[in-house]
This record gives structure tokens, sequence and C-alpha cells, in this order.
């Protein structure tokens, strides 16, 4: 009856060390320990040591759930309401403490955590006193900002961190290219083509000798040069399903280009090499490709001999020959262009 009426609020009850060693062998003699009991019935256990003060309370408020003079506690504290706690009630919770069995354990940890954040914030303290008394010694120079700079280190005694690994020092390659080991799986293809300006622009031919009127086309607006001109570069998808060794054929709108390329272009083809790669078509142009030579027809040698052509007469020719002069002989003309069997026909006719 007497602990019902004991927890009919929420009371924070607190135990020094006196009390709680004669419960546990080895319960440090700086620790204490809170019992915080609410009106449900539930009992939150909290640790604390003596150096920490009225913390304490506002610590045992946050597990109650109230604001400080909102909970009662025991024994009395200014500021807070107390209660009269009978002597078996106080057994009965040392009873409830005594159940725990590594509480001991857990005072001892906590009395460790304890003395470690207190060295390392009186350090800290410390090190900004330092820090001040280092920038005050030192000359005063013009400051780009109103504001006073302190100094203050980056790394405190206390903080256990892997050292940083230096990072490996760039290679020096200029912009634009790309080091050995980025392109060990990158995918390359080489091409040898050629360059010109045809009706639709400048046309880029892969694998010229195979090109024909069945060879693919295709019209590629997008093209970029590289700062000195001397190469320039197409989309990927330009060469999209075409395979290294295969005619293809591709037509840059002329305007595209910068006015000394297109005179570079114009009249004559240049050997183009390109590369494809999956960021693009890159294309340098090369030297004049140059045109075919056209063996001239040996002159005709007018000292030498003329060679009569033979002419041969066909059974046909012979025939209308024979006739033509039968017919000259009797005094009858006769068209050249008939045929024997006619002239048969008008032998007959006439017998």
């Amino acid at each position: 009856m007497g602990q019902q009426t004991m927890i009919a609020e929420k009371l924070a009850y607190f135990f020094d060390a006196s009390d709680l060693g004669s419960v546990f062998e080895e319960w440090p003699e700086e620790i204490g320990l809170v019992l915080c009991l609410d009106d449900a019935g539930t009992c939150e256990m909290l640790l604390h040591h003596r150096e920490e003060g009225r913390a304490v309370l506002r610590k045992a408020g946050a597990l109650l759930e109230r604001g400080p003079g909102e909970f009662a506690v025991v024994p009395p504290v200014e500021g807070y309401p107390t209660r009269r706690v009978m002597f078996s009630d106080e057994q009965k919770l040392l009873a409830l403490v005594e159940d725990e069995d590594d509480l001991a354990e857990m005072a001892a940890d906590y009395l460790i955590n304890y003395h470690f954040e207190k060295d390392r914030k009186a350090r800290e303290r410390r090190e900004k006193e330092a820090a001040r008394a280092l920038a005050a010694a030192m000359p005063k120079r013009p400051a780009r900002s109103s504001e006073p700079f302190y100094w203050r280190p980056r790394l405190h005694l206390s903080e256990v961190r892997e050292k940083a690994r230096p990072k490996p020092k760039a290679p020096e390659i200029p912009q634009g290219y790309m080091p050995a080991e980025a392109l060990s799986e990158a995918e390359c293809f080489f091409a040898e083509g050629a360059l010109r300006i045809g009706r639709r622009g400048v046309r880029l031919e892969l694998a010229p000798e195979l090109v024909d009127i069945k060879t693919c086309t295709r019209l590629v607006q997008e093209v970029g040069f590289r700062d000195d001109l001397s190469r320039f570069v197409l989309p990927r998808k330009s060469v999209a399903g075409w395979q290294p060794g295969e005619p293809l054929v591709i037509d840059i709108p002329e305007e595209r280009f910068p006015a000394a390329l297109r005179a570079r272009f114009s009249g004559v083809a240049r050997v183009a090499e390109v590369t494809v790669t999956a960021q693009g078509v890159f294309v340098a142009p090369g030297a004049v490709i140059p045109e075919p030579v056209v063996e001239a027809a040996p002159k005709a040698d007018l000292k030498a001999p003329v060679r009569k052509r033979r002419r041969f007469l066909t059974p046909v020719r012979v025939a209308v020959v024979l006739l033509t002069g039968v017919g000259l002989t009797a005094g009858t003309m006769i068209n050249a262009v008939e045929t024997p069997a006619q002239l048969v026909a008008s032998d007959d006719g006439a017998r």
C-alpha cells in the first residue's frame, strides 16, 4: 500500500555512493544513482557523477517529461517538491536496484567516460587560451575583414584518427588527353578515309575505295573543332552500326566549317585519319590525295606505211554483186537493198 502511494506521482529518488556500496561491493565512490518513477509504474535508472550538480535534475526531468519543479525529488532539493518515503519503501527500491547485476560495471564505465570527457574539455580550453595568446602576440596586419582571426587547432589530443594517406600526384598531362590507366578498356577503332567538298557539303568517306551508289550516306549537323583547327569531331551516333573496313559516307553542311577549312578542302581531296571512341568520331585531315594519272594514246607514225584493210564479201554481198552485173548487162535496173529471194521472184515473173 505504501509503494502504491509512493509512485502515485512522478518522483526522482537519489541514492548516493554510500547507499549503493552496501549493495554492490565494487561501486565507485564518485557515482550516484537516480531512480525516475512515474505514475504508470515504470522506473528509469540514471547514473551521474557527484560533480554534475543540478545538471542531473535536468536529465531526470527529461526522462520524466517534466520541467524544473514539476516532479518530486527525494532527498529534498530547493525549488522542487518532495515527499516522505518510509524506510520499507526505501528498502524495496534498493532491492529493485540489486536485481540489476551489471549496474556496478556500468557505473565504472560511466566514471571512466566522465573523466575522459572532463579532460578533453580542459584540453580544449587550454588550446583555445593558447591560441588567443598566440594571436595577441603576433604583429597585427591589416585584415581583409572586420572580424578578428583566431587560430583553432583542427585535431585534439584526445582524438584518435587514422593518418590520411597522401593522394597520388596527378600526372602532368595537358587538358584534352587521358592517362593510360583510363584507356585500358576503352572502345577505340581506327580507319582511313577521304575528305572533300561535295554537292551536300564537306564529305567524309570511310573506306573510299569501296564506296559506290549503294553505300549508306548520312547527314550530320553537329561538329566540333579543336582550338587549333587541326582536327574536328562528330557525334558517336554518326557511325552507329558501322564496322571497321565497311564503306560509309558522312556529309556535313559546308557552312558548319570555318572559312579556312573550307578553302583547304575545296578543289582537292585529302586523306582523313579517323579515330572512333565512345566519346565521338575524331577526324584529322591529312595530305592531298593525288589525282589518278591518265595515260595518253600513242601518236600515229606518219612515216609508217599504211596497211590497207582487207575487205571480205559475204555470200549475200557476192550474190548481189553478180546479179547487179547481170542486170546491167540485160539493161534492167535492180535495187541494191533487195535480197536474193526477191531477185529470183522478179526473174521468174519476167519469164
